[in-house]
């Protein structure tokens, strides 16, 4: 991400004080090229996100900034509600943020998120993370805290090194029900099962690199030259896996909030099956399994079946053990012929002992 300084964002935007206040807000909406590209304006008529919650693990959020007052959850002791390096923030706003309106005729201004309905939950662990690389235990530590805090979607935009706590957190917060959307900036966390993983298209629809990952189950979504919130009341340009990563993060939320009844997997299945091929024909490294298609995929989603299982509620998905179908031996009552290998032996040696017992009373 490229921090744009507010001062020279000032100087470009505006001749006076007066003509900046009115004309800043719009270039900074004008410059969402992602608003198009997803198709938001008619999204945003079936659904925002909104019942939804979204952790942002990373650097903190700035509470104040008037993209997104009244979207930031508080993160607890662990998270203050400031940013210490402004990434945070960003991801915010590319997740929920709701703009502002400016002038006198209310000019629709600032950063409109992918789902402005969604509650944004902050779990700061990068000030000893680093900006990238860092101990994977510590932003473990970040996943647990968002799982505990009833995130349904958790955002982790930097990159890792391996480790098995990492693994173990990720496993869990996928065993609860929770979606974990990674960015595609290196093999770790993107290549743990069970997580979804960001793709970064320009506003051409072309992706630098092929997927670090090495998977083709990611999902190609807006992610290089994206205008974002900056601690303060700025805007900074934010580009790469991470931007992706709250992109993608967002349409999870839209699309999980139009069918509130689904379960995690399902949802990424239907972002997967609704995808726009790109690239080579069918799945591949370089746009996954795809460009994501909102649209589509409420209109997929709409015409699939409603899943006949009723949703198990979230902290209480456990692996269960097979049911026994009746009470009934099943070695006696089973179909395979070969349970008789056991059976049939174990009777003739009773039968036999049965036998031989009769014989030995008669004779005494």
């Amino acid at each position: 991400m490229r921090v744009l300084a507010a001062v020279l964002l000032t100087a470009l935007l505006a001749g006076s004080p007066s003509a900046a206040a009115a004309a800043e807000p719009d270039v900074i909406r004008l410059s969402q090229w992602q608003i198009n590209s997803l198709g938001l304006t008619e999204v945003h008529k079936k659904s925002t996100g909104k019942g939804m919650t979204v952790a942002v693990v990373d650097s903190g959020v700035d509470t104040s900034h008037p993209d997104l007052t009244g979207q930031v959850l508080p993160g607890g002791p662990e998270t203050p509600a400031s940013d210490v390096d402004g990434r945070g923030t960003a991801l915010a706003g590319l997740i929920a943020g709701h703009g502002h309106t400016s002038g006198s005729g209310g000019t629709d201004a600032g950063i409109l998120g992918v789902a402005p309905g969604v509650k944004i939950l902050p779990i700061a662990y990068a000030p000893a993370f680093g900006e990238s690389g860092g101990d994977p235990d510590r932003l473990a530590t970040g996943i647990e805290l968002a799982v505990s805090r009833g995130a349904n979607i958790i955002c982790v935009a930097r990159a890792s090194v391996p480790s098995e706590r990492l693994q173990f957190a990720i496993e869990i917060a996928v065993l609860k029900g929770v979606l974990v959307v990674t960015a595609d900036a290196s093999p770790w966390p993107a290549s743990y099962p069970g997580v979804l993983t960001a793709i970064p298209v320009d506003s051409t629809g072309q992706t630098r690199t092929v997927s670090s990952s090495g998977r083709t189950t990611g999902i190609a979504v807006p992610g290089e030259g994206l205008m974002a919130p900056h601690p303060l009341g700025g805007y900074r340009q934010a580009d790469g896996p991470a931007a992706a990563a709250a992109v993608l993060a967002g349409v999870a939320a839209v699309v999980w909030s139009n069918f509130p009844e689904l379960k995690a997997d399902q949802v990424v299945q239907l972002l997967r099956r609704s995808a726009t091929d790109a690239g080579a024909s069918g799945p591949d490294v370089q746009f996954g399994a795809g460009k994501a298609d909102i649209s589509n995929a409420i209109k997929v989603g709409s015409a699939s079946p409603a899943p006949t299982a009723k949703p198990t509620a979230k902290g209480s998905e456990s692996p269960q053990a097979p049911a026994a179908k009746g009470t009934a031996n099943p070695l006696v009552h089973s179909d395979d012929w070969r349970r008789w290998l056991v059976i049939l032996p174990i009777a003739l040696f009773f039968g036999g002992f049965a036998f031989w017992s009769y014989r030995r009373s008669r004779r005494s």
